[in-house]
């Protein structure tokens, strides 16, 4: 059995390289945190057969380090490094840049072990499937068997059965596995198609029921979100997904619809038990959808456009979401990230953009609000200038704005949202900015009344 090294400090990412490599390759994984500890470890065991890292941890420049360490020894093991690139290239080295394609390092993986693809057809596929377990949370019973997953011994788990096709269970039962320190269930394999839909289906009858509170739906929107982004992020789109999206998105347009003021109906979102990215979204679709009403540009589908926009715009940053926050340049710059995760922000809104011309029933221009998002016309970086985008570009542009700086009040302690517009007068100082930041203030004027 093959002996592999992971270092990973996305928890997502080693989840799913780990369950991978273990089901998928049989290879006997070993984690480490950093360079160090593994430069130890191969100290006493030099006859390790790969090693795959993320190209930094923090500020240690673990990739180089490693890399260095097997040339200085001489050592022939492979080299998986993803994010950027090596400062000396060696010949037992591979670099994957997109941090976030598992999929493609496990194929490397299965190269660079000899594993050749009619080998790999032969192997037998796992028999069981990982499936988060918040996953479960807003299920009270399930349409199969649901097992843990217990090693038994360094090459060989069991896996024993803690739910029956068809038994009840409570919300309660599944946060205790949660306090417990599980992160995963499994599915039997010929099961999962079938959970997928049965999950989807549960979580859009949940959200289309009239009986479910604003504050309730809000809740489930927020659980909801979380899963079908993890699920494209995963496995792209397809019918659960869509799906998934697309109710949550036609939630965005009916609260703000339904809602007597824009105001109320932030402070709900703010003041949720949800996810900041999900706050994010939900606002920002708020936000711009009274711009659009006020400015009356009543277009046809232009709330659907812009909550879609808000639902995808940062996508790639839900495994960072400290990293959303970033707003301009100098941010990014102060930030001090490591250079993958720095072109991770740099071009977070181009990746999205491109994503969802995937989506089968994404509004036409959609994926220009997200691409100009940040005001740059391409996707990458940052601008202020943003006179030359379309209305609705920089209707997002300046929620969005608006949004981020309401945030930082909470978070400070203050939810007093009037000295925000001031900075966006100062940051989008053209005409038809001022037009549609008075827009907002129009709003906000009726709520100090």
């Amino acid at each position: 059995m093959s002996q592999v090294i992971l270092i990973e400090n996305n928890k997502t990412m080693n989840d799913l390289l780990s369950v991978n490599l273990t089901s998928y390759l049989g290879v006997d994984l070993i984690h480490r945190h950093n360079a160090q500890e593994t430069i130890n470890l191969l100290s006493i065991l030099p006859n390790i057969d790969l090693i795959i890292t993320t190209s930094q941890v923090d500020e240690e420049d673990t990739a180089n380090l490693i890399n260095n360490y097997l040339m200085d020894n001489q050592l022939e093991i492979g080299l998986i490094v993803v994010g950027q690139a090596l400062r000396v290239r060696s010949k037992n080295s591979i670099i994957i840049e997109n941090v976030l394609d598992w999929e493609k390092v496990i194929q490397v993986s299965a190269k660079a072990l000899g594993i050749n693809e009619k080998v790999l057809s032969k192997k037998i596929i796992p028999d069981y499937v990982p499936v988060p377990v918040d996953y479960f949370l807003n299920l009270d019973s399930v349409n199969c068997d649901v097992f843990i997953r217990i090693k038994k011994s360094p090459t060989e788990y069991q896996y024993v059965k803690r739910i029956h096709n068809g038994d009840s269970f409570s919300k309660e039962s599944i946060d205790r596995y949660k306090i417990q320190g599980l992160d995963f269930f499994y599915i039997p394999k010929e099961n999962h198609r079938n959970f997928a839909i049965f999950l989807s289906n549960k979580l859009v009858e949940k959200l289309d029921s009239p009986d479910l509170s604003e504050s309730k739906k809000i809740q489930l929107m927020g659980e909801s979100y979380e899963i079908a982004t993890k699920e494209i992020l995963k496995l792209g789109f397809n019918s659960e997904t869509v799906q998934l999206t697309d109710t949550i998105i036609n939630n965005m347009v009916k609260n703000f619809e339904k809602s007597p003021e824009m105001s109320g109906l932030l402070h709900k979102v703010i003041n949720s038990r949800t996810g900041l990215l999900f706050q994010r979204s939900h606002m920002t679709s708020i936000v711009a959808c009274e711009m659009i009403k006020n400015l009356k540009l009543n277009s046809p589908g232009a709330y659907e456009k812009v909550a879609f926009a808000a639902f995808f715009h940062d996508i790639y940053l839900a495994e960072n979401e400290e990293y959303s926050k970033i707003n301009s340049f100098e941010e990014l710059e102060k930030a001090e990230l490591n250079e993958a995760d720095w072109e991770l922000v740099f071009n977070h809104a181009h990746e999205a953009a491109d994503l969802i011309i995937n989506h089968p029933e994404a509004p036409i221009g959609s994926d220009d609000i997200i691409r100009h998002h940040h005001g740059s016309v391409h996707g990458k970086g940052f601008s202020n200038i943003i006179e030359k985008l379309p209305d609705l570009s920089k209707i997002f542009i300046i929620a969005h704005n608006f949004v981020l700086e309401l945030i930082k009040y909470k978070e400070n302690g203050s939810s007093e949202p009037k000295p925000i517009t001031d900075e966006l007068y100062k940051r989008y100082p053209s005409a038809d900015a001022l037009v549609i930041i008075k827009s907002l203030e129009k709003t906000l004027k009726k709520r100090s009344r």
